[in-house]
């Protein structure tokens, strides 16, 4: 009788048992790592309240020091604390409840000053292409905002525009500025005054008659306006002096939010006729990385260099870039009125004209008009577009 050959190898039924028991084993582990009591959840978990925990927090250290004597939450001082913790997203509203956004939390501050925190799951794709103030101001690529036009924007003389631009931001507020000169029939009067025409160019308006209404730096007595001119402002309360200068004159024209006020719709603080030499300043630096200075040494005005290697001057050739009309425009009018004093002279103010120039001119100049300039108001933020433009909020 022959004996079979004996058979070495794993059997298919032995395979088959295998691959189920790999199975079960993976599945409970996955189950231990993702499932409702699982490793990674509770991870998950711990880290949302703690992150909640941190929200909470910040809200309630602005929400304690901004009641009143009487016990009553204020809510003027509530935003002014939420600002020096750091937040800055939150709604433009004079009653509670107040709305605030803290990284992935949107919290409700009722008047009581008890908060609700409710967590954004989720976020569209429209909401991720929303840019706030200080989302601007911290960006290290300011060419991707400052310039970009913004569709939107309403206000009475908004037919004098032709489009808005991003001029500048902080971590409160993105400024606008019109993208070209605006026409004498939306260029606002004085108190008793009307701007005046030149070369009769539409768009040649000269600031002889306005002055009349003016007396200079006294007139400007709101604290933000005047930081639009700091070191013009600090000179001045330094050496307790006031500026009936002519050029003053035709800066607080200029700065007269009052007057204005025609290009500042719902969505806006204020508007003025034009950006100071300040803010020009500083939106050129962050947006080409030049180092453009001002300095004022007395009340005449400002002087201004390129580099602290350069020699301090009131007249400086090749400033700005000609191709971006952020900063220059030629299409209407030959330069900008900016809203600051000239130290050449205590009748010039300065200007930036379309060769790139920053320099002093007479007030009642030929060739020279306005683009006017909006504050918007903190906590309005910008949706970007497909096609690079930005909306509002």
């Amino acid at each position: 009788m022959r004996k079979l050959k004996e058979t070495k190898g794993i059997t298919l039924i032995a395979l088959v048992i295998t691959i189920i028991v790999l199975l079960i084993l993976a599945a409970v582990s996955i189950a231990t790592l993702t499932g409702e009591n699982g490793i990674l959840t509770k991870a998950k978990t711990a880290k949302e309240e703690t992150n909640e925990a941190t929200a909470r927090e910040k809200i309630q250290v602005a929400v304690m020091g901004s009641f009143d004597k009487n016990g009553k939450l204020d809510i003027n001082e509530l935003k002014d604390n939420l600002k020096k913790e750091g937040i800055t997203n939150f709604e433009d509203v004079n009653e509670f409840p107040l709305k605030v956004k803290v990284d992935d939390y949107e919290i409700s501050i009722i008047e009581n000053g008890k908060i609700t925190v409710e967590e954004n799951k989720n976020p569209s794709e429209t909401e991720k292409n929303i840019v706030s103030a200080s989302d601007i101001a911290n960006s290290n690529d300011k060419k991707t905002y400052y310039g970009a036009t913004v569709t939107g924007y309403t206000c009475d003389n908004g037919e004098g525009v032709n489009a808005w631009k991003i001029f500048y931001a902080d971590n409160n507020n993105i400024y606008l500025i019109a993208d070209d000169y605006i026409h004498y029939d939306y260029c606002p009067s004085s108190v008793n005054q009307n701007i005046s025409i030149k070369n009769n160019n539409n768009y040649y308006l000269s600031m002889e008659n306005v002055m009349k209404d003016y007396n200079g730096s006294e007139d400007i007595t709101n604290i933000r306006i005047q930081n639009l001119n700091s070191r013009y402002f600090n000179y001045l309360r330094t050496n307790s002096q006031t500026s009936t200068n002519e050029n003053m004159k035709k800066v607080a024209y200029m700065t007269d939010t009052s007057v204005w006020k025609v290009f500042a719709g719902q969505k806006a603080e204020y508007a003025i006729g034009g950006p100071t030499i300040e803010m020009l300043f500083s939106s050129y630096n962050q947006k080409y990385g030049t180092t453009y200075e001002t300095q004022v040494t007395n009340n005449n005005g400002y002087s201004i260099r390129k580099t602290s290697d350069d020699n301090w001057s009131e007249k400086l050739d090749n400033m700005f870039n000609t191709d971006d009309n952020l900063y220059v425009s030629s299409k209407e009018a030959y330069a900008m009125w900016i809203a600051s004093p000239s130290n050449f002279n205590n009748q010039y103010v300065m200007q930036a004209s379309m060769n790139g120039t920053v320099d002093y001119m007479f007030y009642h100049s030929d060739f020279y008009g306005f683009r006017p300039l909006v504050c918007l108001k903190s906590g309005i933020q910008l949706q970007e577009n497909e096609d690079g433009t930005y909306s509002i909020q």
